[in-house]
């Protein structure tokens, strides 16, 4: 399973973006994860807790995914980069 960054641009200028949307579908499907439901008219997304968003579909203008890090890789990162700094500062004799 991969995550992603899913941005929706409208027409007026304005975005939506839903961050670290697990998906499974392939390239250009994986917008459809990060709805709630979604019709030939309309799109309806969950963006916070209880911040529902309706976007009319044809007042969008572009849909971009981005592959992100996901949640578990994250965590090892900042694990690695706390084990880096805690051993150059024992290198140091700190």
């Amino acid at each position: 399973m991969k995550y992603y960054d899913i941005t929706f641009h409208e027409l007026s200028g304005k975005s939506v973006v839903k961050r670290s949307i697990p998906s499974s579908e392939n390239g250009f499907e994986v917008w459809k994860d990060a709805c709630v439901s979604y019709t030939d008219d309309e799109i309806q997304l969950l963006v916070n807790e209880g911040t529902y968003v309706t976007l009319k579909r044809p007042y969008i203008v572009r849909i971009d995914a981005k592959e992100v890090e996901g949640p578990v890789e994250k965590l090892v990162s900042r694990q690695d980069e706390i084990m880096g700094v805690v051993n150059t500062l024992s290198n140091m004799g700190f």
